[in-house]
Formats: structure tokens, C-alpha cells, sequence
């Protein structure tokens, strides 16, 4: 994670959540994607934000423990980690949830690809908590730049190709 007095850069395996602004100098989430797939949160009334980017669905069964650095790569701890956060301080469906990513960067002749597989494991996670993403911006071949305002909720996305920017929303 790359910090400065304004905006988190958040790189592949992190996760973010704060309560509130109060007291907060940050004023944006931001990350790059891919493949990986990002998900956002926030509850309008408390300001409470928070934003994952993971690279896969789950560790590897056959995997030894990955260092606590490291356990954020995977979907499956990543989005528990952020529900635990969410319930701690709020009823879940109170907050506005947002998949972004899971593009397929390097075609293959194997389906679906790891960002097919990133997208539909965020879609199980939500319905299996009874949560609704009110944005979608997942799956094609583009690189995407999402930025999460934490004073507002919006979010800034920016699609990219080969030949750079070519979008923003």
C-alpha cells in the first residue's frame, strides 16, 4: 500500500476499511486493475469505506500458510475480512457495494479465466450474505483505474486497452 497525506494506493492482495473520515487525511482509495478483481463499500450515513483488491479466488489447498501479508491475494479472505468490518459496525444491506475488474488480460484457451472465476466467486460471496453490488463494471479484455471518493462514495473508473486510456465514468 502506497500512501501519501491524500490518497491509498492499493496494490494486489490489500484491503482498506475505515469507520469515518474524522480525523482521516485520506480522501481516496485508489487501485489498478486487471485480472484481479476490486470490490468497494460504503455507508452513506457513517462514511464507513473500504476497498479489496484480490488476484484469485482462494489459496490452494495444498498451499502451507501464506504470510499475513499475503492472505489478502485471495477472494475468500479479502471479502471476509470486510464483512467481518462491515457487521461490526453496521446491518450488512446498509451498505453500497461495487465489483470492478476480472478482465481477461491473457487470452487462453482455458474457460472461464482467472478473471471469470474472480467475478463469479464475488457474485456467490454476495448472494450468500444476501448483498447486492449497485455498480458493475466487470469482465472483457481492458485494464481498469478505480479511485473511491471517501467524503462521498463515488467512484472514478478509468478502462484502459493496449493503446492506454480510452473511458472514464
Amino acid at each position: 500500500m502506497t500512501l501519501d497525506k491524500s490518497c491509498i494506493n492499493l496494490q494486489p492482495g490489500e484491503v482498506y476499511f475505515s469507520q469515518s473520515l474524522d480525523g482521516n487525511t485520506t480522501k481516496e482509495l485508489k487501485t489498478i486493475l486487471g485480472s484481479c478483481v476490486a470490490i468497494t463499500i460504503w455507508h452513506s450515513k457513517s462514511k464507513a469505506a473500504g476497498m479489496c483488491h484480490y488476484l484469485l479466488t482462494q489459496e490452494a489447498k495444498n498451499s502451507k500458510a501464506t504470510r499475513i501479508m499475503q492472505k489478502y491475494r485471495y477472494g475468500e479472505e479479502a471479502l471476509n475480512y470486510l464483512l467481518k468490518k462491515m457487521a461490526l459496525l453496521h446491518p450488512l444491506d446498509e451498505y453500497e457495494l461495487a465489483i470492478y475488474g476480472g478482465s481477461n488480460m491473457y487470452p487462453s484457451l482455458t474457460s472461464p479465466s482467472i478473471g471469470e472465476m474472480n467475478v463469479i466467486f464475488a457474485q456467490n460471496w454476495a448472494n450468500k450474505n444476501k448483498l447486492v453490488f449497485i455498480k458493475q463494471d466487470t469482465l472483457g479484455n481492458n485494464g481498469r483505474s478505480v479511485t473511491l471518493d471517501l467524503s462521498t462514495g463515488n467512484v472514478s473508473l478509468i478502462t484502459y486497452n493496449n493503446k492506454g486510456a480510452f473511458g472514464e465514468y
